[in-house]
């Protein structure tokens, strides 16, 4: 499910292959672990709010989380991101609410994750800094875009990397269809992976340091892209 971004023609030679998800406040609340398809529809007001900011802590993470807790966490920051990208793909979305989307879509990664994106119109993949990713998808001139979003899952324990840094894996499947003058013009399925990381930061709170965990998205994985099955 490669996220496609076409250098912005009508009817880009190489189109983009987008998450864009259902991200109200019902589809946020649901169980991290709900399988099934997530549908574009309603915008979130939350993603404008400012986030805290917090400072990185150099201590490395103890058995203080779960893989439960680990796996929640990292579905939701994936619920998150589809949010951000259906308010980038919807055309009567204001630019101060497209702003924010970018905002808070890029605050869910690790500094330096790629996003790699394909097409069923080449075998090549693409590789995308978030911030080149989420500029291009908002500026799509397709007329329509239909994504759905569906068997996401978290494949993988919390691991702790040669880095000493400690990762998991979530899994998915995406649909993406494109619209021109009324009439379906592209369209394909993927399959992809995308790293989490777990990260530990210390806040400050009425001048005390306290130290607290979150996860993070990071690289975004292309497995297969293929027309789909009508």
């Amino acid at each position: 499910m490669s996220l496609i971004i076409c250098l912005f023609i009508c009817r880009p030679s190489y189109p983009f292959n987008k998450i864009c998800a259902h991200s109200n406040s019902a589809s946020i609340k649901q169980k991290a672990g709900d399988k099934g398809p997530v549908y574009a529809s309603d915008a979130v007001d939350h993603y404008g709010r400012t986030r805290d900011t917090v400072n990185p802590a150099s201590k490395e993470i103890q058995s203080k989380v779960s893989n439960e807790e680990f796996k929640k966490k990292a579905l939701f920051k994936i619920k998150e991101f589809q949010g951000c990208l259906y308010i980038l793909c919807d055309k009567k979305a204001g630019y101060e609410a497209q702003d924010n989307a970018v905002d808070q879509a890029a605050s869910l990664f690790v500094d330096g994750a790629i996003i790699e994106v394909s097409s069923i119109n080449s075998d090549e993949k693409k590789h995308l800094k978030v911030l080149d990713f989420l500029d291009k998808l908002r500026n799509l001139r397709y007329e329509h875009i239909q994504i759905t979003f569906s068997h996401v899952d978290y494949v993988s324990n919390i691991r702790k990397g040669s880095d000493g840094k400690y990762y998991g894996l979530v899994s998915f499947e995406q649909t993406f269809r494109a619209f021109s003058d009324g009439r379906l013009v592209y369209e394909d399925e993927t399959k992809k992976t995308t790293e989490v990381q777990l990260i530990v930061y210390e806040r400050n709170f009425h001048g005390d340091a306290i130290q607290q965990w979150d996860v993070m998205l990071s690289d975004v994985e292309v497995l297969g892209t293929k027309t789909p099955k009508q």
